[in-house]
């Protein structure tokens, strides 16, 4: 089935009906919402959540001034039918988990991309955030089971060929939210945060160590969060609005 999925998609990319003639490829990310937020060189990237339903490219790479308040510039990616993407980087470069599909896309920090992989696990894991482990200069990419909602996967995988896992771990939460779930991680100084809805319906922020023990919990009270980024002084959110926050723990 995700292979399926996988083709589709590559079709949505790709592809047009050469006899069709009306398809439409008008890109409009203006009024599209933001996804999840990472910071390099002194910016705030993220993407726009495609919103038009149309054909052709429709997201792009949006890069936001340091204090989250303009956007300064943007990178037109050549993809479509992602849905939410996950961010993170390593200092360097720019890699990301498509939500819809799990997979792993690399990029330079104008837009060039460098793979897009898809994961090797089974369709009932649904991708739950990436976030870049410094200390094993590697990423960590984030699932949740569909079939068992409160079991979370963690695999720490190469930055080169993020499909095969070099370590995984699976954990408990069981607070979680079947439907929606955990959607956005990130990682700083040996503790992770992740964002989340709970079995109450409420957005949440999480800390845990390395080890995925619980630290704290949070209940944010605007629905609209999308992402989090932990700067050297402030933690980040970003909110559909395009809006980019510090927030207090």
């Amino acid at each position: 089935m995700r292979q399926l999925n996988i083709i589709f998609v590559l079709f949505l990319i790709f592809s047009a009906c050469e006899n069709d003639l009306e398809i439409n490829t008008h890109k409009d990310t203006y009024n599209d919402d933001i996804a999840d937020i990472t910071f390099l060189g002194n910016a705030f990237y993220t993407t726009n959540y495609d919103l038009s339903g149309n054909s052709g490219s429709q997201i792009d790479l949006l890069k936001f001034t340091s204090d989250g308040n303009c956007l300064e510039d943007a990178f037109d990616l050549g993809m479509n039918g992602q849905g939410y993407l996950a961010i993170t980087n390593d200092g360097r470069d720019i890699y990301m988990q498509a939500r819809d599909f799990g997979w792993v896309i690399k990029c330079s920090p104008v837009g060039e991309l460098v793979y897009i992989k898809p994961d090797s696990l089974s369709a009932n894991w649904r991708a739950g955030g990436i976030c870049y482990r410094e200390d094993l200069d590697s990423l960590a990419l984030f699932y949740q089971n569909i079939d068992a909602p409160q079991q979370v996967r963690i695999r720490i995988v190469s930055k080169v060929d993020p499909v095969m896992g070099e370590r995984d771990t699976v954990v408990q939460f069981g607070f979680l939210d079947e439907s929606i779930g955990l959607y956005a991680v990130e990682y700083y100084n040996s503790v992770y945060y992740l964002l989340g809805v709970d079995t109450t319906g409420s957005d949440i922020l999480f800390q845990t160590t390395r080890e995925m023990n619980i630290i704290d919990r949070f209940k944010i009270a605007d629905s609209t969060v999308v992402g989090v980024c932990k700067t050297i002084n402030n933690l980040y959110l970003s909110y559909r609005d395009r809006s980019i926050k510090a927030w207090t723990l």
